[in-house]
């Protein structure tokens, strides 16, 4: 009758055999080198482990150097087996093969709890769909049976785009089948393109021709904005739509004025920006639970040209804009990173009305061309890559806010230059604040995210279209810096 105490452990080889009761106390382990039957019971509290795999990285280190010949499974074959919550750690090839280590349990019982812990072993971490009942890994024989609950993964098991769960079927026997819905990271992955676009499609929008406010060239201004950015849940990663999600971001934005003109009753304005925001958006599975979070950390310059009809205060703005984008995709079981580039093109037109003396209200219509680029990675399931993300929005809407530093005439608006341009207290300066609600329309949405591994059949890509129509709103403030004149 083999006691194995605490911090023992019993190393057995290919035929090695057990007879009678076999106890493994907590913190003792038993090891596997090739098959073994016991023609008794066992009854774990300890930790078995197949092929001397005392650790996830042990088992993945024996597999890659064993990489030119075939991974050799082993079983373990007992009458009963006890679970005292210990924990059995087995190997199994996620490619489609249903090659496992397997857990026999030979005319006796299988009872308690019982934690099997696996490692996707092979050929670079596979991954595919299961077929079939799935990869057995109790095979209860000669009139065996198992109890409900005697067997439960003891960490998630993931690979490529599928999560793989622990199923008990009506043979008795114990199953790993991948999930009919894709791993959480799939949503949470393929959202990130679409955050990114989002943002810098707002950072370009926002500007709100603020080049025409101030009087004086060279003058640099200073704004602050912040809002929601999300989508609504349009049926999901699943039918080739983008993620639901929701959440915020904040931007500060430092611009200024290279060059100021009038031509032909036109008012010409040219100079370049700079920003840094952030964003944090909550991206759901298609289920509607929680798949995780991805923040946007970015960095953008960009150039502008106003032109304003100095009669009728029609305006036009031309934006062209660059951002770098480091990004972190975080799920209960992954923190994944990826930074890349994105380029816009704006073309955005209004009209603004007096409706009181501090008070405006301007309709306004953006056309918009933009692209994406991130950087493949991997997490702990295998890789992840990008294709180039594009898409054309058009985006209708108004700006209701004040203008304390704007007067307009009948039917018309004229601006007032900042006549002091000493001032240097900041109660001194003008402060403008703004409410901007926008529906947007996206059309010849573009960006694929594919995952998967090494194993032939398991990548797949998702297509998420942004072909819809959003809502935004943003509420922002202004304060203008003084004027530098030479």
């Amino acid at each position: 009758c083999p006691l194995l105490p605490v911090h023992l452990t019993l190393t057995l080889a290919a035929g090695g055999s057990l007879s009678g009761r076999t106890q493994l106390s907590k913190g003792a382990s038993m090891v596997l080198n090739g098959d073994v039957v016991s023609t008794g019971d066992i009854v774990n509290a300890g930790e078995i482990h197949f092929d001397n795999q005392t650790t996830q990285e042990a088992a993945l280190s024996r597999a890659v150097a064993k990489s030119n010949s075939p991974v050799t499974f082993h079983k373990l074959t007992t009458t009963n087996l006890t679970g005292q919550g210990g924990t059995i750690n087995m190997r199994v090839s996620l490619d489609g093969s249903n090659a496992s280590d397997q857990l026999v349990i030979n005319g006796g019982q299988a009872t308690g709890k019982t934690w099997l812990a696996f490692t996707n072993v092979g050929n670079s971490n596979l991954g595919v769909a299961t077929s079939g009942q799935g990869i057995r890994v109790v095979d209860a024989q000669n009139g065996a049976t198992t109890e409900e609950g005697a067997f439960a993964l003891s960490r998630p098991l993931q690979a490529g785009a599928f999560n793989y769960t622990l199923n008990r079927d009506s043979d008795e026997d114990w199953y790993l089948r991948s999930e009919n819905a894709y791993r959480a990271e799939v949503p949470l992955y393929a959202s990130m393109l679409t955050q990114a676009m989002d943002y810098d499609r707002i950072l370009a929008g926002s500007r709100s021709h603020q080049t025409s406010v101030s009087g004086e060239n060279n003058s640099v201004r200073l704004s602050i904005q912040g809002g929601h950015l999300g989508h609504d849940n349009n049926g999901g990663i699943a039918r080739g739509a983008t993620p639901e999600s929701s959440g915020s971001y904040g931007l500060v934005r430092l611009e200024g004025d290279l060059l100021r003109t009038e031509v032909a009753g036109m008012s010409l304005t040219t100079g370049v920006y700079g920003a840094a925001g952030h964003s944090s958006v909550d991206v759901k599975d298609d289920d509607g639970s929680r798949a995780g979070t991805v923040r946007d950390d970015a960095g953008s310059l960009g150039g502008y040209l106003n032109l304003v009809h100095t009669s009728s205060g029609l305006w036009a703005d031309i934006v062209a804009q660059g951002t770098r984008h480091s990004m972190k995709a975080s799920s209960d079981n992954n923190d994944f990173r990826a930074r890349g580039w994105g380029w816009l093109g704006s073309l955005e037109t209004g009209l603004p009305f007096s409706i009181t003396d501090n008070l405006m209200l301007e309709p306004q219509l953006q056309c918009t061309w933009q692209g994406l680029s991130l950087d493949d990675g991997q997490d702990n399931a295998g890789y992840v890559k990008f294709g180039h993300g594009s898409a054309q929005h058009v985006r209708a809407g108004f700006r209701l806010g004040s203008h304390n530093d704007m007067t307009f005439g009948e039917g018309t608006s004229s601006r007032e230059t900042l006549r002091d341009s000493t001032k240097h207290g900041v109660s001194e300066l003008p402060v403008n604040w703004w409410v901007q609600p926008s529906v947007i329309r996206t059309f010849s949405s573009r960006g694929d995210m594919s995952m998967g591994t090494a194993a032939a059949g398991s990548n797949m890509t998702f297509s998420p279209s942004r072909r819809n129509q959003s809502v935004q709103t943003e509420y922002t403030g202004n304060g203008i810096w003084p004027s530098v004149c030479d």
